[in-house]
């Protein structure tokens, strides 16, 4: 994880222009919180916190839908639908915010469902502190959901507000705001001072200058999108390969099956339809952006379900032949994938794993003896830095002054030389391998990129 790592080098929180996703701070919650685990040398386990959160999830449906439902057997169902596919086993257990946006999105949407109940037996104030809190905790997982977020906590804060005494109006209104005052805001506004936008190299140049050249930003974000929009039936696969049948019938079943008033369904339906035009137009075609509002409409649909759908419960023939079509398939997807790790979960190997599973792990081994104590690196490759022998940079505007740097290029066999990078001339190469592994990927089966490595010592102009 690169923002937890430059905190902890830096001792301080530093602005940098690359890479930008990592320059949106408002998103980077998650990974800020995880600099105190990189500081005592443990920086794998925000992998291990984000496990957790995956693992309340699941219990967050068990209560809720157990709960409503009355049966063991739905409610572990509904349970064992949200927990299997390709995406809670690779970005749950990742050291990212996706399963505490997840979580926390799910929750907000149960809240909001069930706002009735929760004020009969709440004040008022603590559930619009709840609500908050959460929608908070999933805008700041990815900005993507900030839209929907703001939407629900206007709708949330409204309901409320109508069935609040006037006298006891402020003290909602300020719990619903203040979580967003006091703990978004601040890193907005730093953001904003040291970028020129609040949300870093998103919308540069609208709130005045930024540090952000426009025709790049828009190159970019362009180049993000084309490489990231595969055909329409490849994004259905991998939407159908990543979640189990079950989390999108439960989509679909909150909206036209859950026992839910109607202006409550339409509004769920209204914010699923959004999000998905925000992916459809701005963001990489990919299912994770929807975030946690799959799993919250499950959740609403396994709790709330109509008569005749929670009828099918009760016979243990239709449960085992839905077992059997909608979980297992994916459950065995999950073991196929997790296989390549279980020798290093047992201790059986590691070197091996990090040959096999980290790009320029040999490499970086042999540049840990080359390089000097204080020199950097940087690079216009995507690189994992958590190996890297010393800070790495993305930018040359983020490089700091007064350290030796070195170049690390990484292209196809066959082509020239790096292109020329501002503030810099290519000095000799340090160091060199023709068949480096470049790009690694944790498919099953699929080979490594192998590509030609070279280290390149640079001097300022």
């Amino acid at each position: 994880m690169l923002v937890p790592s430059r905190i902890v080098s830096d001792a301080a929180l530093h602005f940098y222009r690359m890479p930008w996703e990592a320059a949106i701070w408002p998103q980077m919650i998650f990974q800020i919180s995880a600099a105190p685990l990189h500081a005592i040398g443990f920086p794998d386990a925000a992998n291990v916190e984000s496990w957790a959160l995956g693992a309340m999830l699941a219990w967050f449906a068990w209560r809720i839908i157990r709960a409503n439902s009355l049966s063991a057997a739905w409610s572990a169902f509904w349970v064992c639908g949200l927990c299997v596919g390709i995406y809670p086993v690779v970005w749950h257990v990742t050291g990212g915010a996706h399963a505490m946006g997840d979580l926390a999105m799910a929750a907000a949407i149960v809240a909001f469902v069930e706002r009735d109940r929760l004020l009969a037996a709440t004040p008022p104030a603590s559930y619009a502190a709840l609500v908050s809190i959460l929608l908070l905790s999933a805008a700041s997982s990815k900005v993507s959901l900030v839209p929907v977020c703001v939407i629900m906590l206007c709708l949330s804060a409204g309901s409320v507000l109508r069935a609040t005494p006037r006298n006891s109006a402020r003290r909602v209104m300020l719990s619903f705001l203040t979580p967003w005052v006091v703990l978004y805001c601040p890193i907005m506004l730093w953001t904003w001072i040291h970028s020129g936008s609040p949300f870093g190299p998103m919308l540069a140049g609208v709130f005045g200058p930024s540090i952000y050249v426009e025709s790049w930003i828009h190159q970019t974000f362009q180049l993000a999108r084309e490489i990231n929009r595969p055909p329409l039936y490849v994004t259905g696969y991998y939407a159908l390969v990543g979640y189990s049948p079950l989390v999108w019938l439960g989509a679909a079943g909150a909206v036209f099956g859950a026992k839910v008033p109607h202006a409550t369904c339409t509004v769920l339906g209204l914010l699923f339809v959004l999000q998905c035009i925000l992916i459809y137009l701005l963001l990489p075609h990919d299912a994770r952006f929807l975030g946690g509002i799959p799993f919250g409409l499950a959740i609403i649909f396994a709790s709330h379900a109509l008569p005749r759908f929670r009828n099918f419960r009760i016979h243990a023939r239709n449960m085992a032949v839905a077992c059997t079509l909608l979980l297992l398939p994916w459950v065995a997807m999950q073991l196929y994938y997790a296989t390549q790790f279980f020798p290093v979960a047992l201790g059986f190997e590691k070197r091996a794993f990090y040959e096999r599973y980290v790009a320029l792990f040999d490499d970086y081994i042999e540049l840990d003896a080359i390089l000097a104590k204080d020199s950097v690196l940087l690079t216009d490759a995507r690189l994992s830095s958590v190996y890297a022998p010393r800070p790495i940079f993305f930018d040359p505007l983020d490089v700091p002054p007064g350290k030796s740097v070195a170049f690390i290029s990484l292209q196809p066999d066959g082509e020239g030389t790096p292109s020329p990078i501002d503030g810099f001339r290519l000095g000799e190469v340090i160091y060199a391998n023709p068949r480096a592994v470049g790009t690694t990927f944790r498919t099953p089966g699929r080979n490594p990129d192998i590509r030609r490595l070279q280290v390149i010592q640079l001097h300022r102009e």
